[in-house]
């Protein structure tokens, strides 16, 4: 089994995009070679400053990228760059740009229930690009939760200061990193910054499972550090 640790933010339209490549070139590795890939989300703040309630979309757009113009502008380039991998981005039914801190939260609870962290990251992306929900809204990431595996009770459990401590590890493991963009790919000891397309994954991937750790030595078929 190989993990692949994925930084991201939900309200990053190119991490949806990376996601989707990310998911294409792992199942062809696989296929390949009969490797394994466990994915670890972690999570990644864009606009940290946030209200926890969010803000209208166009307002904030307008102000962040000088008109609201600029911003459609934006967004038909992730538009067509999706279609190629098979995402709808419906930018006309967002009305509000989130806070995402509580979809972080949702994404730990997922991995620590159910071992469906990188399930329910697709599952927010999908909910905010192509079907306009507002995934600052705990209502709404409850419903998701429970509609994606979750046992019922998800809204209370949210609050639960441990998946807050995880994201805030993961925020400060960032910051550490120097990371000041999103996606990140971690593939063993090499890193890919940006939704870059599937074959460039696939060689990636392809050189994680087939290729020994630095510093392995292998006799007889056998690797050992």
């Amino acid at each position: 089994m190989f993990t692949i640790d994925v930084f991201s933010d939900l309200v990053c339209p190119w991490c949806y995009i990376g996601s989707r490549r990310l998911k294409q070139a792992v199942g062809i590795v696989e296929e390949r070679t009969g490797a394994t890939f466990q994915v670890r989300y972690h999570a990644f703040e864009l606009n940290p400053d946030m209200p926890p309630e969010g803000m209208d979309r166009r307002t904030y757009r307008s102000a962040k990228f000088g008109s609201w113009e600029r911003s459609r502008q934006l967004d038909h380039g992730t538009v067509l760059a999706g279609r190629g991998d098979g995402i709808t981005f419906d930018y006309d039914a967002i009305t509000r740009t989130p806070n995402t801190r509580a979809g972080h939260r949702l994404i730990a609870l997922a991995e620590r229930e159910a071992a469906l962290g990188a399930v329910m990251a697709d599952r927010l992306f999908a909910a905010y690009f192509s079907e306009g929900h507002d995934i600052g809204d705990p209502a709404v990431l409850a419903r998701l939760g429970e509609e994606t595996g979750l046992t019922a009770g998800v809204a209370a459990r949210l609050d639960d200061p441990a998946l807050e401590t995880a994201v805030r590890e993961e925020e400060e493991l960032a910051g550490q990193m120097g990371l000041r963009g999103v996606p990140l790919f971690i593939l063993g000891d090499r890193a890919v910054n940006g939704a870059v397309k599937v074959e460039h994954l696939v060689e990636a991937l392809e050189q994680q499972a087939t290729e020994p750790p630095a510093g392995a030595t292998c006799e007889e078929g056998v690797c050992s550090l």
